[in-house]
């Protein structure tokens, strides 16, 4: 199995004027922490990344660790890396985001993945959920949280991406978009851990740095 870890985005809802990715969590930068855990479990990391970056990813780089240039989209940056994957595998795809990935989760997704054609982790909602417009509440048990990382098979997210652009569909992960257009393959929900969260704002960013340095 191999992964591809999406981090070409531009940090602008953290405003520190850099990638997010790059940011040093304890002693190295904070995609470092989600490839040294997959490592584990997929023979190669690409990492999806802005052409800008790729001097600072350089060190980082060998057999196991490669890079593929992003696109203006995550599905675009992700479909870039799976052309370079045989389509009948399946890959694991993770945010540079969270850093915490639950490694248990990481586990049970690889254990599942021989059955299931996508697996999807996620988490509960925990508050009331309204729809905006017009105001109508809705039924939080109807609704679940999306996490990485998330499992397609390479075949399946190739064809729904392209379609895709075609419809001008964009999906804002990779299980939605491979559903839109493969309603029928099997898929499995796995329930997630609360601690693989999303580094979005300075609030995450600040939490996030606490942990590592009450980890220490």
């Amino acid at each position: 199995m191999q992964a591809i870890i999406c981090m070409a985005g531009n940090s602008t809802r953290l405003n520190i004027g850099d990638n997010k990715a790059f940011v040093l969590l304890g002693n190295m930068p904070m995609f470092m922490h989600s490839v040294n855990k997959l490592l584990n479990y997929v023979d190669v990391i690409y990492l999806s990344i802005r052409e800008v970056d790729l001097p600072r990813i350089e060190p980082y780089l060998n057999d196991k660790i490669k890079f593929v240039l992003g696109g203006e989209s995550r599905s675009e940056s992700v479909y870039n890396a799976m052309k370079l994957i045989a389509l009948e595998e399946k890959v694991l795809i993770h945010d540079a985001a969270r850093p915490f990935l639950c490694e248990e989760t990481l586990k049970r997704i690889v254990a599942e993945s021989p059955k299931y054609d996508a697996i999807l982790p996620y988490l509960p909602l925990k508050y009331t959920l309204y729809q905006a417009e017009p105001l109508t509440y809705l039924n939080r048990e109807n609704y679940i949280i999306a996490q990485t990382p998330q499992m397609v098979k390479v075949g399946d997210f190739i064809k729904s991406y392209e379609l895709a652009l075609k419809d001008n569909f964009a999906a804002t992960d990779d299980v939605s978009l491979v559903l839109r257009y493969n309603p029928n393959i099997k898929t499995l929900k796995l329930l997630d851990d609360d601690s693989n969260f999303k580094i979005t704002t300075k609030h995450d960013l600040a939490i996030a740095k606490s942990i590592i340095l009450k980890n220490d």
